[in-house]
């Protein structure tokens, strides 16, 4: 007698589609860009895995992490090639590895025409509609990428000697020691490595192994100049220097960008009234903003950012209503105020 599996068991015996994979962080300012944008986007959770990487431990520079993302960044979005997603055939994967391009994947890969998805949701296009509109987005972008107000770079500041000494108690001191020691410890790693597939080969290392190691110890190198700061080592006129790019950063670089957004900005979104990609990133980039500052995540947070620029700085009304009204968007909350652990690994 046939047994006729039911619809579950049915289920159970489909080919498994590959999933995309996010390697992400929640500190990292441009890993909340592809979270936005897929909860924007409408995508079902079991379409994707969101696998953390704790940059604030180095592992984004670890020898394994490193052959998915030579530059050591986050996030980086590993996804299946069309081709090879089909059953009984090899799944090969490419990986995307700035935030701009994962966000226009993402925002091209669903829309309303796609079948290959779990989710009803509605997927709505994300991209600039018009060249004026995709000129603005652009440079919208691009100023909130400045390397001169640079989160990463505002977080691990110190304006003054006193302030110093409270960074050092503080999670960022934690974040300079732990990351060299990673690096040290993954420089070991890379050269074991390296030997080993020497011994094997019987002879040089490839390519990939030498370029491995060179670069841990050139990051362990420019690691070491912020280490030696914030150990107290580095010298008078070193910590000098620091404190004014530092004091330059928050009170005049800054400042130039949120005024700059406030002249740009078209509406309560970045483009007018509808989300675009470019509120993606400026959203991301205040978000961090204002937790560096001691904010939280919700309409009253820019205020200790406006707080901790000083000078007498004032938030414009537009970046300001721009702000609330993300804060309050289901996104958000979802990325930045839940137990937000999808596939936590």
């Amino acid at each position: 007698m046939t047994t006729v599996p039911n619809a579950a068991e049915q289920q159970d015996q489909q080919p498994q589609v590959p999933k995309a994979i996010l390697y992400s962080w929640q500190t990292s300012v441009w890993a909340t860009v592809p979270l936005l944008c897929l909860h924007e986007k409408g995508y079902s959770a079991d379409e994707y895995i969101v696998k953390q990487v704790d940059i604030t431990k180095g592992e984004n520079f670890s020898p394994s992490y490193l052959k998915i993302d030579y530059a050591g960044t986050i996030p980086t979005l590993v996804v299946p090639t069309m081709e090879t997603t089909g059953p009984e055939v090899t799944t090969k994967y490419r990986s995307l590895k700035d935030t701009m391009t994962i966000a226009d994947f993402l925002d091209g890969a669903r829309n309303v025409n796609t079948h290959s998805t779990t989710s009803s949701l509605p997927a709505p296009s994300l991209r600039p509609a018009t060249i004026d509109s995709k000129t603005l987005s652009d440079s919208l972008i691009s100023l909130v990428h400045m390397p001169t107000v640079d989160p990463n770079f505002l977080f691990l500041s110190a304006r003054t000697s006193d302030e110093l000494d409270q960074k050092r108690k503080n999670p960022a001191g934690a974040f300079i020691r732990d990351r060299q020691s990673a690096l040290k410890r993954y420089i070991q790693e890379a050269e074991s490595i390296a030997q080993a597939k020497s011994q094997n080969a019987g002879q040089g290392a490839d390519a990939f192994e030498q370029k491995t190691v060179q670069f841990l110890k050139e990051k362990f190198a420019a690691n070491m100049l912020l280490s030696d700061i914030y150990e107290g080592t580095a010298g008078e006129d070193t910590e000098n220097g620091f404190y004014e790019a530092a004091k330059k950063a928050w009170t005049q670089s800054l400042p130039d960008v949120l005024t700059e957004l406030e002249n740009r900005i078209k509406g309560i979104h970045a483009l007018g009234d509808h989300i675009s990609l470019a509120d993606l990133h400026i959203i991301s980039f205040l978000a961090r903003l204002v937790e560096i500052s001691g904010g939280k995540a919700d309409s009253a947070g820019i205020n200790e950012l406006e707080a901790q620029i000083g000078t007498g700085f004032k938030v414009g009304e537009k970046v300001r209503t721009f702000w609330t009204t993300w804060t309050a968007r289901e996104s958000f909350q979802h990325v930045f105020n839940s137990d937000f652990a999808i596939h936590h690994i």
